[in-house]
Protein backbone atom coordinates (compact mmCIF):
# COMPACT_ATOMS: atom_id res chain seq x y z
CA UNK A 1 0.00 0.00 0.00
CA UNK A 2 1.47 3.24 -1.07
CA UNK A 3 2.27 5.47 2.10
CA UNK A 4 0.14 8.39 2.07
CA UNK A 5 2.69 10.59 3.57
CA UNK A 6 5.42 9.91 1.17
CA UNK A 7 5.63 13.08 0.05
CA UNK A 8 5.97 14.60 2.91
CA UNK A 9 9.03 12.64 4.41
CA UNK A 10 10.69 13.45 0.89
CA UNK A 11 10.52 17.01 1.42
CA UNK A 12 11.45 17.08 4.76
CA UNK A 13 14.21 15.13 3.80
CA UNK A 14 15.18 17.38 0.94
CA UNK A 15 14.82 20.64 3.68
CA UNK A 16 17.13 18.73 6.20
CA UNK A 17 19.78 18.47 3.52
CA UNK A 18 19.51 21.79 1.84
CA UNK A 19 19.96 23.17 6.09
CA UNK A 20 22.94 20.93 6.47
CA UNK A 21 24.78 22.32 3.04
CA UNK A 22 24.48 26.01 3.51
CA UNK A 23 23.79 26.44 7.35
CA UNK A 24 26.66 24.53 8.62
CA UNK A 25 29.54 26.35 7.35
CA UNK A 26 27.80 29.40 8.49
CA UNK A 27 27.67 27.41 12.41
CA UNK A 28 31.59 26.50 11.87
CA UNK A 29 32.55 30.33 11.14
CA UNK A 30 30.87 31.06 14.30
CA UNK A 31 31.49 28.76 16.84
CA UNK A 32 35.48 28.86 15.61
CA UNK A 33 35.62 32.68 15.16
CA UNK A 34 36.51 32.39 11.55
CA UNK A 35 36.20 35.88 9.22
CA UNK A 36 36.48 39.19 10.09
CA UNK A 37 33.56 41.72 11.51
CA UNK A 38 34.01 45.36 11.40
CA UNK A 39 36.65 45.76 8.93
CA UNK A 40 40.00 43.73 10.22
CA UNK A 41 39.69 43.00 13.76
CA UNK A 42 39.47 39.24 13.20
CA UNK A 43 43.24 39.24 14.81
CA UNK A 44 41.65 41.02 17.78
CA UNK A 45 40.09 39.28 20.97
CA UNK A 46 38.41 41.68 23.29
CA UNK A 47 38.00 40.42 27.36
CA UNK A 48 36.84 43.20 28.45
CA UNK A 49 36.82 43.12 32.72
CA UNK A 50 36.35 46.08 35.10
CA UNK A 51 39.25 48.57 34.10
CA UNK A 52 41.20 46.02 32.50
CA UNK A 53 41.38 44.93 28.46
CA UNK A 54 42.96 42.03 27.41
CA UNK A 55 43.88 41.86 23.73
CA UNK A 56 45.43 39.56 21.39
CA UNK A 57 48.99 40.68 20.22
CA UNK A 58 49.21 40.27 16.13
CA UNK A 59 52.66 40.06 16.06
CA UNK A 60 53.07 37.28 18.85
CA UNK A 61 49.68 36.08 19.89
CA UNK A 62 50.09 37.27 23.06
CA UNK A 63 47.54 38.42 25.59
CA UNK A 64 48.80 41.61 26.34
CA UNK A 65 46.95 43.58 29.07
CA UNK A 66 46.08 47.32 29.09
CA UNK A 67 45.50 49.14 32.36
CA UNK A 68 42.83 51.67 32.79
CA UNK A 69 44.56 55.44 32.30
CA UNK A 70 42.55 57.81 33.95
CA UNK A 71 45.77 60.53 33.67
CA UNK A 72 45.53 59.80 29.61
CA UNK A 73 41.61 60.18 30.07
CA UNK A 74 41.98 63.66 31.75
CA UNK A 75 44.23 65.04 29.29
CA UNK A 76 42.88 64.62 26.65
CA UNK A 77 39.09 65.47 28.31
CA UNK A 78 36.64 69.01 27.75
CA UNK A 79 35.92 70.86 30.40
CA UNK A 80 33.26 72.27 27.95
CA UNK A 81 31.68 68.78 27.38
CA UNK A 82 32.06 68.02 31.30
CA UNK A 83 29.99 71.49 32.01
CA UNK A 84 27.26 70.32 29.45
CA UNK A 85 27.24 66.82 30.53
CA UNK A 86 26.83 68.12 34.40
CA UNK A 87 23.60 69.76 34.01
CA UNK A 88 22.35 66.12 34.61
CA UNK A 89 23.28 67.02 37.99
CA UNK A 90 21.91 70.20 38.25
CA UNK A 91 19.00 69.32 39.77
CA UNK A 92 20.34 67.91 42.72
CA UNK A 93 23.89 70.21 42.94
CA UNK A 94 24.96 73.86 42.29
CA UNK A 95 28.38 74.05 40.93
CA UNK A 96 29.01 78.24 41.54
CA UNK A 97 31.58 79.16 44.51
CA UNK A 98 29.02 79.95 47.70
CA UNK A 99 25.92 78.27 45.94
CA UNK A 100 23.62 77.10 47.65
CA UNK A 101 22.91 73.11 48.83
CA UNK A 102 20.45 70.95 46.87
CA UNK A 103 18.95 67.68 47.29
CA UNK A 104 22.98 67.02 47.41
CA UNK A 105 26.52 69.15 48.15
CA UNK A 106 27.39 72.23 46.35
CA UNK A 107 30.31 70.89 44.37
CA UNK A 108 32.57 74.18 44.29
CA UNK A 109 36.33 72.88 45.33
CA UNK A 110 35.02 69.67 45.48
CA UNK A 111 38.60 67.60 44.34
CA UNK A 112 40.19 67.51 47.77
CA UNK A 113 37.79 68.30 49.74
CA UNK A 114 36.99 66.36 52.91
CA UNK A 115 34.52 63.23 51.76
CA UNK A 116 31.30 64.71 53.68
CA UNK A 117 33.07 67.65 54.39
CA UNK A 118 30.14 70.58 54.02
CA UNK A 119 29.52 71.69 57.09
CA UNK A 120 25.65 71.13 57.76
CA UNK A 121 24.36 68.99 54.84
CA UNK A 122 22.95 65.99 55.66
CA UNK A 123 25.29 63.37 54.38
CA UNK A 124 24.21 59.60 54.44
CA UNK A 125 25.64 57.25 56.78
CA UNK A 126 28.19 55.75 54.59
CA UNK A 127 29.75 59.00 53.40
CA UNK A 128 29.92 60.41 57.27
CA UNK A 129 32.42 56.98 57.85
CA UNK A 130 34.00 56.77 54.57
CA UNK A 131 36.91 59.05 55.24
CA UNK A 132 39.76 60.81 53.05
CA UNK A 133 39.35 63.39 50.59
CA UNK A 134 37.49 63.07 46.94
CA UNK A 135 40.75 62.61 44.85
CA UNK A 136 40.17 62.34 40.96
CA UNK A 137 40.71 58.38 41.21
CA UNK A 138 37.73 58.44 43.80
CA UNK A 139 35.51 60.28 42.18
CA UNK A 140 35.57 58.42 39.06
CA UNK A 141 35.25 55.39 40.33
CA UNK A 142 32.10 56.90 42.34
CA UNK A 143 30.60 58.22 38.88
CA UNK A 144 31.25 55.42 37.62
CA UNK A 145 28.37 53.66 39.81
CA UNK A 146 27.61 55.20 42.85
CA UNK A 147 25.68 52.43 44.38
CA UNK A 148 28.05 50.02 43.58
CA UNK A 149 31.44 51.76 44.72
CA UNK A 150 29.52 52.81 48.16
CA UNK A 151 26.88 50.81 48.72
CA UNK A 152 23.77 52.66 50.91
CA UNK A 153 24.62 56.52 49.61
CA UNK A 154 21.69 58.55 48.80
CA UNK A 155 23.18 59.41 45.00
CA UNK A 156 21.84 56.66 42.30
CA UNK A 157 24.38 57.78 39.10
CA UNK A 158 25.85 55.75 36.48
CA UNK A 159 28.26 57.28 33.79
CA UNK A 160 29.74 53.94 32.26
CA UNK A 161 31.90 55.66 29.30
CA UNK A 162 35.17 56.59 30.15
CA UNK A 163 35.68 59.42 28.27
CA UNK A 164 32.27 60.74 29.21
CA UNK A 165 33.24 60.28 33.09
CA UNK A 166 36.96 62.13 32.18
CA UNK A 167 35.00 65.27 30.82
CA UNK A 168 32.91 65.54 34.16
CA UNK A 169 35.78 65.30 36.04
CA UNK A 170 37.57 68.07 34.33
CA UNK A 171 35.43 70.04 34.96
CA UNK A 172 34.24 69.48 38.88
CA UNK A 173 38.55 70.25 38.45
CA UNK A 174 38.39 73.12 37.10
CA UNK A 175 35.10 74.87 40.06
CA UNK A 176 38.41 75.92 42.23
CA UNK A 177 40.28 78.93 42.57
CA UNK A 178 43.03 76.69 42.56
CA UNK A 179 42.36 73.54 40.26
CA UNK A 180 43.90 70.55 41.83
CA UNK A 181 46.20 69.23 39.19
CA UNK A 182 45.69 66.06 37.36
CA UNK A 183 47.03 62.32 38.00
CA UNK A 184 50.21 62.16 35.64
CA UNK A 185 49.16 59.84 32.61
CA UNK A 186 50.86 56.46 33.15
CA UNK A 187 54.34 55.65 31.79
CA UNK A 188 54.59 54.22 28.34
CA UNK A 189 56.45 51.11 27.97
CA UNK A 190 57.69 50.30 24.22
CA UNK A 191 58.39 46.92 24.06
CA UNK A 192 60.80 45.83 21.01
CA UNK A 193 60.53 42.89 18.69
CA UNK A 194 63.65 41.71 20.83
CA UNK A 195 61.79 41.69 23.90
CA UNK A 196 58.62 40.13 22.96
CA UNK A 197 60.78 37.44 21.32
CA UNK A 198 62.82 36.89 24.44
CA UNK A 199 59.53 36.94 26.82
CA UNK A 200 57.45 34.51 23.95
CA UNK A 201 60.98 32.01 24.81
CA UNK A 202 60.49 32.47 28.29
CA UNK A 203 56.88 30.99 28.04
CA UNK A 204 58.33 28.57 26.03
CA UNK A 205 60.46 27.20 28.68
CA UNK A 206 58.35 27.41 31.14
CA UNK A 207 56.01 24.83 29.31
Amino acid sequence: MKDPLFGNKVAAAVLAAALLIFGLPQLTKAILGGGEHGGGHAEELHLAYCCVELETSAATGDAVEEVYDLGALLADASIAGGERRSALCASCHTFAEGGADGTGPNLWNIVGRQVGGVSGFGYTSVLQDDGGAWTYERLDAYLRNSQEYMPGTAMVQRFPRDNQRADILAYLGSLSASPAPFPAPLPVVEVTEADAEADHGEDAEAH
